[in-house]
C-alpha cells in the first residue's frame, strides 16, 4: 500500500497525538489505509470503538486528539500559558517538522504561521 506525501504528512502528525497511556500497538498499512478511507469516504464507522485497543481505534482517538491538541494550544496562547515556544518543544522534545506545519495552518486559520515558523527555527537553531 503506498501513501501520497499529503497521507504520510497527515498521518505522522495523527500519530503523534496517540495517547500514550493507552498502550496502543502499532498502527500497521492497513489501519493507516481504514482511518482514510473513515475520513475521506466515511468508511468503517462500525469499527470506531473507544474501548478496542487497535492499530485503527488508535488512530481514531490520535486525530481526535490532534483536534482537542489544537483548540488547548490556542487557548493557551491567548491566555500567555502556553506559550509557543513550550508548545513546540524549545524546553523538551522538539515537535516533528509534520505537526509543526500542521500547527501553522490549523493554529488561528494560519494567522501565526510566520510567527510558529520563526519560533521553531530558533529552537532548532539552539539545539544544534
Amino acid at each position: 500500500m503506498s501513501f501520497t506525501k499529503k497521507q504520510l504528512k497527515d498521518l505522522e502528525t495523527i500519530e503523534y497525538f496517540i495517547p500514550s497511556w493507552c498502550n496502543y500497538p502499532k498502527p500497521t498499512d492497513k489501519d493507516k489505509k481504514m482511518l482514510l478511507e473513515n475520513s475521506e469516504r466515511g468508511k468503517h464507522k462500525d469499527k470506531i470503538d473507544e474501548r478496542k485497543i487497535n492499530g485503527f481505534n488508535a488512530l481514531i482517538q490520535g486525530k481526535k486528539w490532534r483536534g482537542v491538541h489544537m483548540g488547548m494550544y490556542e487557548e493557551g496562547v491567548l491566555d500567555g500559558s502556553m506559550p509557543y515556544y513550550i508548545i513546540l518543544g524549545g524546553y523538551d522534545d522538539i515537535t516533528p517538522m509534520s505537526v509543526v506545519d500542521f500547527m501553522k495552518r490549523e493554529m488561528f486559520k494560519g494567522i501565526d504561521s510566520e510567527l510558529i515558523e520563526k519560533i521553531y527555527q530558533n529552537i532548532l537553531k539552539n539545539n544544534e
